[in-house]
């Protein structure tokens, strides 16, 4: 069971690597109007749904398998790794919640500048989150 575990988690922790080339796609909407940016935003949006889904594989999978081995990892490992998941989760969100309103934006021929500019910031954070959760999961020994 554990081996299927890690398959599934190292699946997921690929998907999320979605998030760390998000900010440098996240920057080409700004430069867009009318069908080509609501095609290129609902892409954006599909890249950000599978990473969404991938990130709770990660946690429900990660999860099961501290629960399976000894020693178990330290708590501030365990407490960095919650913390980075919910923040690259909550910058998905709003993440979601922007591009939603960048494509009502376009359709009404309004301004995008502000939103595009929330997507690229909230991305950079997530990348960022993303980075930092591999990085300490691929070293618990940093936080021991």
């Amino acid at each position: 069971m554990y081996s299927v575990m890690i398959f599934l988690h190292v699946v997921s922790a690929l998907l999320l690597g979605a998030y760390v080339v998000f900010p440098f796609l996240a920057s080409r909407a700004s430069t867009l109007s009318g069908a080509a940016l609501e095609s290129f935003v609902g892409l954006l949006r599909s890249f950000n749904r599978v990473g969404q889904f991938a990130l709770i594989v990660a946690f429900l999978t990660g999860g099961a398998m501290i629960s399976q081995i000894e020693p178990r990892p330290s708590v501030a490992w365990m407490v960095l790794a919650i913390v980075l998941l919910l923040i690259i989760g909550a910058m998905t969100g709003m993440m979601g919640a922007r591009m939603k309103k960048l494509i009502e934006a376009g359709k009404a021929g309004g301004s995008t500048a502000a939103d595009a500019a929330k997507v690229k910031t909230f991305s950079w954070i997530a990348a960022i989150a993303t980075i930092v959760a591999v990085l300490i999961m691929t070293n618990p020994q940093l936080l021991a």
